[in-house]
């Protein structure tokens, strides 16, 4: 075990800790945060060229980024679509008047996955 006291030589046994795969939740003010920047890094892209992606590795993720396409809305007045690109991201475009696929507006607003 290291000593502050000691020469430094580290002394003793390392072992590795075995840990379950726990997720730590974020704070409601974590995740405000966290999605406002979310939304200002992928806003600015999207100002810039149009589309942006972004990864998601967990449901969890891809919830939050389909509530981060809201905020993108709001802030630019146009509306932007987050669709899952691959299995680790969501590829976000602005969608425009005119589109034809353009999606119904009520469609995927409450921010949950289907599975």
């Amino acid at each position: 075990m290291w000593d502050a006291h000691d020469s430094g030589d580290v002394r003793g046994e390392v072992r590795e800790v075995p840990q379950e795969a726990t997720r730590t939740p974020l704070t409601a003010e974590e995740e405000l945060r966290s999605r406002s920047v979310f939304a200002t890094e992928i806003g600015a892209q999207l100002a810039r060229q149009g589309w942006a992606v972004f990864p998601a590795h967990t449901p969890e993720e891809r919830i939050r980024l389909f509530a981060v396409a809201r905020i993108i809305e709001q802030r630019l007045g146009r509306r932007v679509e987050a669709v899952p690109e691959d299995i680790c991201s969501m590829r976000f475009t602005i969608v425009s008047a005119g589109a034809a696929h353009e999606v119904d507006p009520a469609a995927g607003a409450s921010g949950q996955l289907d599975d």
